[in-house]
């Protein structure tokens, strides 16, 4: 809930008078990478032209996706003129509803004012602001306001939430992993009022992006992901009203096109193993992704999992928990977004991980419970909070490979959504499943669409049988398909950008960021890309 009598005492208010001069300086200033790409775009020549496309790019506060678009843009200038807008997403912040006063400092200070140096350092190749967000605009924002009391004060189940549409606009899985994300809970809790404030966002967002996309109508728009409110709501009000809209939020594609059908940013596995077998040379391609697959698992980060903060087959060397036919669970980040992927069953992760838990003591399968290698450290306590909830689960430590547990008899896994269905099928173990995920066209998973039918399969996870070596094929199917099959210059140019990802985070600091994007600049897989958006706008070069 947001509001704490406690947080109005004078004590907070001027402990925050006293460090604002170093806040303002801090969400202020340029630092030393973002003035380099600051001065790098604005020094970029601008084209007059009676009539110019419109593109609108994300102003995404991330060092990467600002330098990213700005090369795309800067690119296209060099081939023909274009208006450029930026859509001004910020609305929410993690953690603001702890107290009235800390959603109040960050709605009327510290947000604004780190907006307003984003909306600076993109104005160095944008020529104005389409919208924003958070504008105010007094008759509208009270009858949305009102509008969202209405449907917070009658939702009485998660999953209306998740169906919710707002004026024919599907919204209600992008509020749901809106909560989960900022407020920040393993669950949304129905009747707080931090969900009211997202329904309201919601509500706002919907009607700034039909205003402005049915009235401009850009040709193209560029966005980093698709999920959450401030994403969602304008991919998918844009591709209503016929914008062609490009995310570059996944690690297997440099940019996917969205459309009506599939306006999720990560890669669509619909007929991988269909396609595969329409190749050629099919022997070669499994070798390839044979030698990538188990260098992952030899615990190298590869470049479907680069955002690992670690690998997850590094061995620590701890004793390894007997799971002799025994099923493992394998946890997801509770405070991550569930519907980056199609027909996800659970609302959330802690609904999916409750439900698994007392399926599987209800029927007496042996199982133990392995947390996700990659989680926030906020998990800890939804961690300790499900061990209090089932006195009796075993917890493998994260230490612990899944190469380890194969190898020490682990019959079945169990997951969402997760990479580790097609390592454990390259390791001889099959793997259920509840959603449309990646692993969708392959035996090794066997995947539920309902309640019923995931707990089906958990019941019955030792009858599943498939020859060992089959689903070591179709994990290699899997991984060349996912993560391989791309012409050899856009692989190029998506490894190239990896290493601009990297020095953009400053985790490389022998990398200059200007100095990639110009090798990005001139890379050909980056001209195709290039072509194409030119013809969009109207003039193929």
């Amino acid at each position: 809930m947001i509001g704490d009598p406690g947080s109005s005492r004078s004590g907070p208010f001027l402990d925050y008078l006293v460090k604002l001069p170093v806040l303002l300086r801090e969400v202020l200033s340029f630092d030393p990478r973002q003035n380099s790409l600051y001065v790098n775009f604005r020094g970029a020549q601008r084209r007059p032209a009676p009539a110019r496309p419109v593109v609108l790019v994300q102003c995404v506060e991330d060092l990467y996706y600002f330098g990213l678009f700005g090369q795309i843009i800067s690119s296209l200038r060099e081939r023909q003129p274009v208006r450029v807008e930026q859509f001004v997403l910020r609305s929410m912040i993690p953690g603001e509803s702890r107290s009235l006063w800390v959603f109040l400092k960050t709605r009327l200070v510290t947000s604004p004012l780190s907006g307003h140096k984003w909306v600076r350092l993109y104005s160095s190749f944008c020529d104005g602001v389409a919208y924003r967000s958070t504008s105010f605009r007094p008759v509208g924002d009270a009858i949305d306001l009102w509008r969202a009391w209405v449907c917070w004060r009658n939702l009485n189940d998660r999953r209306a939430l998740v169906d919710l549409a707002i004026d024919g606009v599907t919204v209600g899985d992008l509020v749901n992993d809106s909560f989960l994300r900022f407020k920040p809970a393993p669950t949304v809790g129905l009747k707080d009022v931090y969900l009211w404030i997202l329904l309201w966002q919601a509500y706002r967002d919907v009607r700034r992006a039909r205003r402005y996309f049915s009235r401009i109508r850009p040709r193209i728009y560029l966005t980093s992901y698709s999920t959450y409110i401030q994403h969602g709501i304008p991919a998918r009000m844009a591709l209503q009203c016929g914008v062609r809209v490009f995310s570059f939020g996944n690690y297997q594609e440099f940019a996917k096109e969205l459309s009506i059908a599939d306006w999720m940013h990560t890669k669509n596995p619909d007929g991988y193993a269909d396609g595969f077998a329409r190749l050629d040379h099919r022997e070669e391609k499994l070798g390839l992704a044979e030698a990538a697959l188990s260098a992952r698992l030899s615990g190298r980060i590869d470049s479907a999992t680069a955002y690992m903060k670690k690998s997850a087959y590094a061995e620590s060397g701890d004793p390894v928990p007997d799971i002799r036919g025994a099923l493992v669970v394998f946890l997801h980040d509770f405070y991550d977004s569930p519907h980056v992927y199609r027909e996800v069953v659970f609302p959330d992760f802690w609904e999916w991980a409750c439900f698994t838990i007392e399926t599987l003591k209800t029927a007496n399968i042996p199982f133990l419970v392995k947390p996700h290698p990659n989680q926030v450290v906020l998990n800890d306590d939804v961690l300790s909070e499900l061990k209090r909830r089932f006195t009796d689960i075993s917890i493998i430590p994260s230490s612990i490979t899944n190469k380890q547990l194969a190898e020490a008899g682990l019959n079945c896994a169990v997951t969402v959504y997760g990479s580790v269905a097609h390592e454990m099928a390259y390791l001889g173990i099959p793997t259920i499943a509840c959603a449309r995920h990646p692993h969708i066209s392959f035996e090794f998973c066997r995947t539920a669409r309902n309640r019923q039918e995931y707990a089906d399969a958990l019941r019955r996870y030792a009858k599943i049988d498939i020859d060992r070596s089959k689903m070591r094929r179709e994990s290699l199917i899997f991984y060349y398909m996912h993560n391989l099959n791309v012409g050899a210059e856009e692989r190029s140019l998506r490894d190239l950008v990896s290493e601009f990802r990297a020095g953009a985070a400053g985790t490389d600091a022998n990398q200059s960021p200007v100095r990639l994007l110009k090798k990005i600049a001139v890379h050909p897989g980056f001209g195709i890309f290039l072509s194409g958006w030119s013809a969009a706008l109207g003039r193929g070069v």
